[in-house]
């Protein structure tokens, strides 16, 4: 059986099938501008024709299906604290927002998990990767 959009008429485009993995080896840094340590038991990136329906109920953002934005939440995200202060003064800004939010294309998103365990959904609940401490993910629409 294809692999089908929102009916079993409407093939998926070609961008749902491009998944894979990067692994880093002699710890050469990821060249990217957002850059997050995650804390939480997973999270979810989906297409306009995935599983948008499932983002938006778990409290993503609505899309529509002619977006090329891939949409990623962080479920139950215990959200860190940049800079060094501890007691609220500057230099110490939330990255609050971050735990939801699109990649345009071009755009990436690198990811350090913090948790012991966790799992990555990509487009549904029929794609997934379990993930461990210490694991880095990169995302590239």
């Amino acid at each position: 059986m294809g692999d089908y959009g929102a009916s079993m008429d409407e093939p998926r485009p070609p961008l749902q099938a491009q998944y894979g993995t990067v692994t880093r080896f002699g710890g050469v840094p990821y060249d990217v501008t957002n850059s997050l340590n995650v804390w939480s038991s997973g999270m979810w990136v989906c297409t306009a024709t995935g599983a948008s329906a499932a983002m938006a109920a778990a409290g993503g953002k609505p899309m529509s299906t002619d977006q090329t934005s891939l949409q990623y939440l962080i479920r139950e995200h215990m959200i860190e604290k940049t800079g060094t202060a501890l007691d609220g003064e500057a230099g110490n800004e939330s990255v609050e927002g971050m735990d939801n939010g699109l990649l345009d294309v071009q755009d990436q998103l690198h990811l350090r998990w913090n948790s012991q365990k966790g799992r990555i959904f990509i487009d549904g609940s029929h794609l997934s990767h379990n993930l461990e401490l210490g694991d880095e993910v990169l995302i590239n629409n």
